[in-house]
């Protein structure tokens, strides 16, 4: 895990479950985010800090069939986290954050 000096850090994403779920298929993407233009880059630390991904303590959800898991890490400006999430996630700020980290993984990053 990158500790965010230097090369501005990364985000990472770690899908599981979902419909017609395969054990062991989980997918796994990181984008480094010097990668990202810096208007990305500014806006998926707004998301963070607006939802307050450093600091929340997420709630335990249960296991639902055909529900994915999310396992989102940020590394920004030195701060690090993992955090996984499972659906339906029910704070619109993480889940807009959740949304973006995958949509940016799978346009920009690699496996």
């Amino acid at each position: 895990m990158a500790d965010g000096s230097g090369c501005g850090g990364e985000a990472r994403m770690r899908v599981e479950g979902g419909f017609a779920h395969l054990p062991g298929r989980a997918t796994d993407s990181c984008v480094p985010l010097e990668r990202l233009p810096g208007d990305e880059r500014a806006a998926l630390a707004r998301l963070a800090d607006e939802a307050a991904f450093f600091d929340c303590t997420p709630q335990p959800a249960a296991p639902r069939p055909d529900a994915r898991t999310y396992t989102i890490g940020l590394t920004i400006d030195g701060r690090s986290r993992e955090l996984r999430v499972a659906e339906p996630i029910r704070d619109p700020k993480l889940a807009e954050l959740v949304s973006t980290v995958r949509r940016l993984t799978r346009e920009r990053g690699g496996a």
